[in-house]
């Protein structure tokens, strides 16, 4: 594993920050549950650590033994954050806001983008991590959202009878249906003037990074978690 390293010298920093709170509904304990023999941020850190263009990775958790678990993985894990910040309502961008705020206050550390990689998308890897970077360095956007390609048709229901939402007045075979693109949770990437401003981590002008459907699997119950095992051990090697 390359170390992590902070990297002051250039205008160009990219902060990675991964979050993992101690609680969590669908998978109890689940940051630090096992997927292939390692805790689930285990795989995030690796990444992150991995990707050349990154300057600097943190965890910002509020949970001592997740703490202490992603230290043993090699992370750098400068505070706790606080309680009022890690609950199920909370939401990431204060998150994010108090990483950036802690490491500018008591380390004089100051980036130019915040790279958000959650642990709940361990089958992103460094290259992942790296190509939205370089996407990110286009001048044309200011934030990349990793995206997988969807060609569903989706419905909100509604009293008077289902809504369908992208309905365009024929139901077209998949094959020729236009793509539409979801968020898979695995990287976010925004100028940090950008979200200072806003505090928004889908704000600006947003450039989509797209991903494979099987690197896009998110953990979010035991299926997901046996679903992500399979993918290790029989397909790792491939997108």
């Amino acid at each position: 594993m390359k170390e992590i390293f902070t990297n002051m010298t250039t205008d160009e920093n990219y902060l990675g920050i991964i979050p993992a709170r101690g609680g969590s509904k669908g998978v109890e304990r689940k940051n630090i549950k096992s997927l292939a023999g390692r805790p689930l941020i285990a795989h995030t850190i690796e990444a992150a650590s991995n990707a050349d263009e990154l300057d600097r990775v943190i965890v910002t958790t509020d949970d001592p033994e997740i703490r202490q678990v992603a230290q043993k993985h090699g992370a750098d894990v400068p505070f706790l954050r606080p309680q009022e910040l890690a609950t199920d309502e909370a939401p990431m961008a204060p998150v994010v806001e108090h990483a950036v705020s802690y490491l500018e206050d008591e380390e004089d550390y100051t980036c130019s983008a915040v790279v958000l990689l959650q642990p709940t998308a361990p089958l992103r890897n460094a290259n992942h991590i790296d190509q939205a970077i370089d996407r990110h360095r286009d001048p044309s956007v200011t934030t990349v959202i990793s995206t997988v390609e969807d060609h569903s048709y989706r419905w909100r229901p509604q009293e008077d009878g289902a809504e369908q939402l992208n309905y365009t007045g024929e139901v077209s075979r998949r094959q020729d249906k236009t793509s539409e693109y979801v968020e898979n949770g695995a990287i976010y990437i925004v100028d940090i003037e950008q979200f200072l401003a806003h505090g928004d981590l889908r704000g600006g002008t947003v450039g989509l990074f797209e991903m494979s459907r099987r690197r896009s699997i998110d953990i979010d119950t035991e299926f997901d978690l046996w679903l992500a095992e399979q993918f290790i051990e029989h397909f790792d090697g491939e997108n």
